[in-house]
């Protein structure tokens, strides 16, 4: 797992640090209940995360299948001191999917996970998916989708886990047919920073401490809402994608389901991120997360979780 710098930024307050672990960085277990045995030495809280099919071996992010209908199996659990409301979500090639959970074909899927709980999660895809060659599933787990940030006045990114593994077809290739171009972003901005971070701060100092968004914002129905972002500085990484959720949805962002832009070593990319509010009024929690190199196939160099965005929330009246 990659060695991440650490943001420096101000006006808020961090919630928690989780140690996260992702079960299958070098995953070479089958599928077993009590996948967490290895970790139980470590100090400190923690979240786990892993994919495996039901036969085959996980390793570095590639689940190998025989077709995209085969089982999938979500390793999960909560090694904190508390119970926690969680949603999982599913994104194939970086666009939201529903999947099949139990015969039901479902966008999300909410559960609650008790302290020191490990889970496994069945579920499988559809049949018309075309499977020639691999698949990109990135796999989110996100915490606590009936709070907001506005009522707990807590700024912070620790709110789950979002990972993303190779689908790669036992008798096919191992390439990604369906790839976007990134973009240049409007400038880049050297920034002690690397990540992702949106906020309504469109001023471009660079060297400057990076703001937290507000705990709220206000739009009316069916308008514009303009935040800015701060993307990227990966090493070994030429682009990023930037995926973001209203209210647990995915949000289509500057008429695109996603933003690829292009990433720059040692500077944060910069620019705006317009989408449209819903129709209907009330409160809706606003989750990003960041993709580095989306389009390589998964290796032991490039499979770790996904950064996030400090979670804030828009209320529509």
């Amino acid at each position: 797992m990659m060695k991440r710098k650490l943001p420096t930024v101000k006006s808020g307050l961090v919630i928690m640090l989780v140690l996260v672990i992702c079960s299958a960085c070098n995953n070479h277990n089958k599928i077993e209940k009590d996948f967490t045995k290895e970790y139980e030495t470590l100090s400190g809280e923690y979240l786990v995360l892993g994919l495996v099919n039901d036969t085959d071996l996980t390793e570095h992010g590639v689940v190998y299948l025989n077709s995209i209908t085969d089982n999938l199996n979500i390793q999960f659990a909560n090694l904190t001191d508390s119970d926690t409301e969680y949603i999982l979500k599913l994104f194939l090639n970086y666009v939201e999917i529903p999947f099949f959970m139990d015969g039901n074909y479902m966008d999300s899927y909410v559960f609650t996970a008790k302290s020191k709980e490990s889970l496994i999660i069945p579920v499988s895809l559809d049949e018309n998916i075309s499977f020639e060659n691999s698949h990109i599933l990135t796999v989110a787990v996100l915490t606590y989708p009936g709070k907001y940030a506005y009522k707990s006045e807590v700024m912070s990114n620790s709110y789950g886990l979002v990972m993303s593994y190779e689908l790669a077809n036992k008798n096919g290739g191992r390439y990604l047919a369906e790839k976007t171009k990134a973009k240049e972003p409007m400038e880049y901005l050297r920034l002690e920073y690397q990540g992702l971070m949106l906020n309504m701060d469109f001023a471009t100092e660079e060297n400057v401490p990076v703001n937290f968004p507000p705990y709220q914002i206000k739009a009316k129905p069916n308008d514009t809402v303009n935040v800015a972002y701060r993307a990227g500085n990966y090493e070994n990484a030429e682009d990023v994608i930037i995926i973001v959720l209203v209210e647990w949805e995915q949000k289509e962002i500057n008429n695109e389901n996603f933003l690829h832009i292009v990433n720059k070593t040692g500077f944060m990319s910069f620019g705006h991120i317009e989408f449209i509010t819903p129709l209907e009024k009330g409160e809706y929690e606003i989750t990003a997360f960041i993709v580095e190199s989306p389009y390589d196939i998964k290796n032991s160099d490039n499979f770790h979780f996904h950064d996030k965005a400090h979670r804030f929330t828009l209320i529509v009246e």
